[in-house]
């Protein structure tokens, strides 16, 4: 008896000597799990502020679009769904800027006073706010005969305003993804993507707001001095490019 339990405190000394560097790499894996979660803390918050928003663009064009009138019946669909989406996106956004983990975080002592990355996330917000009340304010399809307005040009080139803000959005949050490096040769393709698809954005963007078919119309007499919905088209256009611009100088990881 006492032999054997000599030979099995050996076993078990001996089984704990193999499988203490185990608990060790377990220990330090989940402290650097810890620690990246920390700093991948801003980027989840900017990952679901674009989804918020973009959630809310997707929704105004598809109201847009059921305002266009061409397909009865669907028509009323694309409302009705549009205007789902365009509610729950606000709810999200506002969740995210004013719910209990915002405060929470800043309690703790992270605010846009003390925290570069908070400093941004706000910067950031606010620019979005602008887009999202600016989208508030769309005209809707009460159209005079002969005005910009009439012929569905604006409210296309309001749906297409809003896609390339959303490809941009989209494309940042592609970005941010792969610079979490959970997965790697994943996360590479992802960050590349997600440059192309915010390069993209800016050139749809600039394509639509100084490209050829805008600048005839200013020349036909439609211009923002003259006709309120083109001032509306440049007032959101502005608004939206200062998101683009915030998503060009989101701070990498660690910084």
């Amino acid at each position: 008896m006492y032999q054997t339990m000599k030979v099995f405190k050996k076993v078990l000394v001996a089984s704990f000597m193999l499988l203490m560097p185990v608990f060790m790499a377990a220990n330090s894996g989940l402290a650097m799990d810890m620690e990246a979660g920390h700093d991948m803390s801003s980027h989840h918050q900017h990952i679901m502020l674009n989804h918020a928003l973009g959630m809310t663009l997707e929704g105004y064009n598809l109201v847009m679009l059921g305002d266009m009138g061409m397909a009865r019946g669907v028509d009323e669909v694309s409302v009705e769904h549009g205007n789902m989406m365009i509610k729950n996106g606000k709810a999200m956004w506002t969740e995210i800027m004013s719910g209990k983990t915002m405060t929470g975080m800043h309690h703790s002592g992270k605010d846009p006073m003390k925290d570069p990355a908070m400093a941004y996330t706000h910067k950031l917000a606010e620019k979005q706010l602008k887009v999202i009340d600016l989208l508030g304010k769309m005209p809707g399809s009460e159209m005079t005969p002969g005005s910009a307005s009439h012929d569905m040009s604006m409210h296309h080139q309001h749906i297409m305003l809003n896609h390339a803000l959303k490809m941009g959005l989209e494309g940042a949050n592609i970005l941010m993804l792969g610079e979490m490096g959970m997965a790697k040769g994943v996360d590479e393709i992802s960050v590349d993507h997600g440059r192309m698809m915010l390069k993209n954005a800016r050139s749809l963007f600039n394509d639509i707001m100084s490209g050829k078919d805008m600048m005839d119309m200013h020349k036909a007499g439609t211009s923002p001095e003259s006709d309120e919905l083109m001032k509306y088209t440049h007032r959101l256009a502005e608004a939206q490019l200062q998101v683009l611009t915030l998503l060009d100088d989101m701070p990498a990881m660690g910084k």
